[in-house]
This record gives C-alpha cells, structure tokens and sequence, in this order.
C-alpha cells in the first residue's frame, strides 16, 4: 500500500479534514447513526439467510463488544474534541471481520446487480439513441440517480426500506442543472477539445444502478470519445460498496448483450483495478500498487459518491485533473459543504 502518486503533497495528506465534533449537534448525529448499525446490519443477515446456528452467540458477542467500543470512541471524542467519519467505518468494519461477517450486504448486491443488469439494455439504448448534443445531460443525471442506492445514509436507507430506490424514477426526479456545484461544462469541453484526457482512473462506489447505470455507461461514453477507462473499486467489502470481485463478472455480463463494451475490454480501454481500499471512503495515503500505477498513466481521476468525493478528499490538491461527482444524500455533509440533501455535485479541478 502507497500514497497515490498523484497527490500534490503526499506528507500533508489528510483522508478529510471534517472534524465531526466541531460541531455539538453533528457529533451526536453521528455517533447515534453508528451505534444503530448493528441492527440493520442483523437485518439484512437474517433476510439473506446468513444467520447460521452459531449466529446468534456470534452476533450477541459482536454487540457487546460493538456497545463497548462505542463507549470508548465517545469518550475519546470527549477528551480530543476530534471525531471523522472514516474512523467509524474502520471501527464497524473491523469487528464485522473479527466476527466473521465480512460482506453483511452481499445478498443485497447481488439482487440489486441483477435488477440493474436486467435494465441495463434499456438504459444503454436510450443512451445510444439520444442526439450527442443532449447525451451528456442524460449520462450525468443517471450517474446521480444511481448513486441513490447508498446504504450508509438515513434518507436512503429509509428509501431502499419502503422500495422506493427505483432507477427509472429517480432519474426523472433529479433536479435539472444547473446543480449545486455544476462545472459540467468545463468538464466536457475538455472531454471534446483538442486533447482529451488519455486515461482516467475511477474510483467507483456503490453496486446495482449506482455502478451498472450510472458509472458504466459514462464510462462507456469516455471510451467512445478516445480515452481508456480504468475502474476502481474496493478490494474489501463495505456496505453496499462493489468490489473488484464483483465489478468483474458484472462487466462480463453486460458485455454479453454490448457490442461496445465488449469491444473495449477485448482491447484494454476498460479496465478494472482493485483500489486497495475497505470503507466507503477512500484513502488516498493507501491505495494498492496496482491502482497507484494505473495512476502515474491517468491524466484525470473521478472520485465518485459523496464518500469518496465529499466526506474524504474535498480539499485536496492533485497533479493530475479531478472530478467530484456525487449526490449529496446526508443533510450534515451537505450542511458541511453549503448545500441540501439531494444536491448533486459536479466539480471539476483542472491539474494545479
């Protein structure tokens, strides 16, 4: 594990630089959400059959010590007066491993990668029959109708609960541009200038809609316009994060029925790479030698989701071109950022 080579000051790098207890209110809202988790997480174990005859000791042992490792983080935050979200998700993560639970939302993945490959024909479709001029108005508001499917935040957990994380309807239902912060066109002016970007590496977030309808056809679309793609996923299990073992036979699979996608990852101009990472988040100070040296050869990175591209890395500087793209699913991160919930941010960084 390395520091991406593309950071402008690797020796300053700070996954994020949002202190959650600065803020009293904000503190407490999350600390509470992490000490329900193990709740919803039992939930989706139970629903998916996972829950063994040993479950229940496991899971019991795995509360007591969770309760226990909250208290302690709550002192903690007391006495430092710092408290961040990626540290959290390690806490969680860390004794669902120990315990034996290492991917709580596989069978969710999985039903949402087969709901979202089923409609994935479709979207491409409508895609390939739009006029150019408008095509990228389509691409960018289904990238952020698919990164709807978030089951990390409140709002959306709530929707996934009552059925209401349906791709068709929220892609009617995002908010016309401009956004909250939109800097799309200076993103597609370079996209279609004279020198395109040769390759991008795409840090990717959630499975289903999120990765199937939303990253695959803009990255379908780059690759169409003269750049290679290279998609990042985590190497680990977090949430309802895709990782590199599930992004690759989901590519294979709708390659089946796209002659374009099958073309271009018969050819090398899509590619995958695990991105060393394990939370929703994404640090940047350890990523996998693989993914750093897919990094020396991109000329832009895509953070992609507000946890990868708001919650860590807001602020920092890069050698290479950056895009931010996410819609804002949480009220306290988009209070932190000056928006509203279900925002969508489109931020463009040149290089510099």
């Amino acid at each position: 594990m390395r520091s991406l080579c593309r950071l402008k000051h690797p020796d300053r790098y700070r996954v994020s630089t949002w202190n959650l207890a600065e803020d009293p209110q904000v503190k407490r809202y999350w600390l509470d959400l992490f000490e329900s988790f193990p709740k919803r997480i039992e939930q989706h174990l139970r629903d998916d059959g996972a829950a063994g005859p040993e479950f229940d000791r496991q899971w019991a042992a795995l509360c007591g010590e969770y309760e226990a490792g909250m208290r302690a983080i709550r002192a903690q935050v007391e006495r430092t007066d710092t408290l961040y979200t990626i540290d959290l998700c390690r806490f969680r993560q860390t004794l669902l491993d120990h315990y034996g639970f290492l991917d709580p939302y596989l069978g969710v993945k999985r039903r949402e990668n087969d709901l979202a490959a089923a409609l994935y024909p479709q979207v491409i479709d409508q895609i390939d029959t739009t006029p150019p001029w408008k095509r990228w108005d389509l691409l960018l508001r289904g990238l952020l109708a698919g990164n709807m499917f978030d089951l990390g935040a409140p709002k959306t957990i709530e929707m996934y609960q009552r059925g209401q994380v349906d791709f068709v309807k929220i892609l009617k239902g995002i908010r016309a541009q401009p956004w909250f912060i939109d800097q799309t066109d200076a993103l597609l002016e370079r996209l279609g200038g004279k020198f395109p970007w040769r390759q991008v590496l795409f840090f990717v977030d959630n499975a289903g809609a999120d990765i199937a309808l939303g990253v695959i056809p803009v990255a379908r679309e780059m690759i169409c316009a003269g750049t290679r793609v290279v998609l990042a996923p985590n190497t680990s299990p977090a949430l309802n994060d895709i990782t590199l073992a599930e992004l690759n036979p989901l590519l294979e699979r709708l390659a089946a029925g796209d002659a374009i996608l099958a073309g271009s990852m018969a050819d090398g101009r899509l590619r995958t790479v695990d991105s060393g990472g394990d939370t929703p988040l994404i640090d940047l100070g350890a990523v996998s030698d693989a993914c750093d040296a897919v990094a020396a050869d991109s000329d832009l990175i895509v953070l992609e989701g507000m946890g990868r591209g708001v919650e860590s890395n807001w602020a920092e500087q890069f050698t290479c071109d950056v895009w931010r793209v996410a819609l804002l699913k949480d009220h306290t991160v988009a209070d932190w950022i000056g928006g509203h919930i279900f925002d969508g941010v489109c931020r463009f960084d040149p290089a510099g």
